[in-house]
């Protein structure tokens, strides 16, 4: 149900067709949402365009005029543009959420959402997703959570105050002591060699015991007689730990992040006050809390099957994103609202534009109306008979004329902000930039 997604998971050669893919990969990188809109209104702009191309006038003044008409939504937008308060920020969740399967649960999820996005930058927001619940089961904690679990059963399951090293290499011998060929003569040599082979594999894990370090973590694999040595020793390790994970525990803990067994000291740990292992509908995951970054914050997403919870992720992430953008700046009423405002405001200001970019300018506001016609069509409504309605309720002497959008439950046209559908501004600021300039 996600339109970055969609794009993603597409295999596209078609030159034009990756110019269009790359709005929606901006429009995602920049706002987490608007992606369906920049591309169906890429796709307005350029059917404008082919009808004005029809009639002789030339691709540099739909160009201009285009950019002309883009200018003057921009000042439009920042006219209409809301501030923003705690209510609304739940309310931007929401919006955020619907129509991405998320809807039933949107109450807990936008609650969660709102509250980690206050408390973390969005870079310390890690989000975990776990199959085989109800979508209310849900939480957000402050600290980390990672998808993992330790190496061997008889480690411990929980460490306080943990001494964490971080390892981004295999723990194991050298490769150069992997590659010999070792010729041998009798069964003492053979027995000698392998005690040789285990005591360095010994010296390793001590070497690391000896740091303090009772908490190991390591990007890829750790030789099994390690493992023996340190769960001998009580140290929790786990292996096969995601780059990004390893990265998010090195910013919570303070911890470094080491490339050389050896070079691993005392100073290059990182602490919090408690490591233990929970688990979640019989699959482990490790939670380590009272983390010195107060920052860090894990949300831990829950949904019936695997495919709902990736999709039920995507939205929740995607909505984090959102309520950030809206934080930072200004808000704007959603339902195809503002896109209806600016097609009516652009057609008025285009008597005032000069020459044939007047053309391309009125192209532009007729071009804006598919995404309320769009809404409405994915709404099982008439996309004309809406559009009518719209445009009516649009023109009527109010002062909240402008906040009338598309009733995707019950048809026709409702005051969106009463309605509590409401996006940030810069999600339809982006998403007009980026189809204007690749129109």
């Amino acid at each position: 149900n996600d339109g970055a997604t969609i794009m993603k998971e597409s295999d596209i050669d078609h030159p034009v067709a990756k110019v269009i893919m790359d709005v929606a990969r901006t429009q995602e990188e920049q706002c987490f949402d608007g992606t369906t809109s920049s591309i169906i209104l890429t796709g307005a702009l350029m059917e404008e365009a082919s009808t004005l191309l029809k009639n002789k006038i030339h691709p540099t003044k739909i160009a201009i005029g285009y950019q002309i008409a883009a200018i003057k939504a921009e000042e439009l937008l920042l006219d209409m543009g809301m501030k923003v308060d705690e209510e609304v920020l739940d309310k931007v969740a929401q919006t955020a959420m619907t129509g991405k399967s998320a809807e039933a649960d949107k109450d807990v999820l936008a609650e969660i959402c709102v509250n980690v996005a206050e408390s973390a930058k969005l870079s310390d927001i890690s989000i975990i997703k776990r199959p085989g619940g109800k979508v209310s089961d849900s939480v957000a904690i402050a600290g980390l959570l990672l998808d993992k679990s330790k190496v061997h059963h008889n480690m411990p399951d929980v460490v306080e105050d943990p001494k964490v090293a971080l390892i981004e290499v295999d723990i194991t011998l050298p490769e150069f002591a992997k590659e010999l060929q070792v010729q041998v003569h009798n069964n003492d040599a053979v027995e000698e060699f392998i005690a040789k082979r285990k005591a360095q594999l010994q010296n390793i894990a001590q070497g690391i015991i000896d740091t303090g370090a009772n908490v190991v973590l390591c990007l890829r694999d750790i030789d099994r007689l390690v493992v023996e040595y340190l769960t001998k020793h009580g140290v929790y390790a786990a292996r096969r730990v995601a780059k990004s994970d390893i990265e998010a525990v090195s910013k919570a803990t303070g911890a470094r992040i080491v490339s050389a067994i050896d070079d691993l000291s005392e100073t290059d740990l990182g602490t919090c006050k408690l490591l233990e292992e929970v688990m979640v509908n019989d699959e482990p995951l490790v939670k380590l809390t009272g983390t010195p970054s107060s920052e860090a914050v894990s949300v831990l997403i829950r949904a019936p099957t695997q495919h709902t919870v990736d999709e039920i992720g995507r939205a929740f992430d995607d909505a984090v994103g959102v309520v950030t953008l809206a934080q930072e700046g200004k808000t704007l009423a959603g339902g195809g609202s503002s896109y209806m405002h600016l097609s009516l405001a652009l057609k008025e200001y285009a008597r005032t534009v000069g020459g044939r970019s007047q053309m391309a300018v009125e192209a532009f506001a007729d071009a804006l109306e598919i995404i309320p016609a769009t809404l409405a069509e994915n709404s099982g409504l008439d996309p004309l008979d809406t559009l009518i309605a719209l445009r009516q309720a649009h023109t009527e002497e109010s002062p909240e004329h402008h906040l009338f959008g598309v009733n995707v439950y019950d048809g026709g046209v409702i005051n969106m902000l009463s309605e509590g559908v409401i996006e940030p501004m810069k999600v339809v600021s982006q998403a007009i930039q980026s189809a204007t300039e690749t129109a």
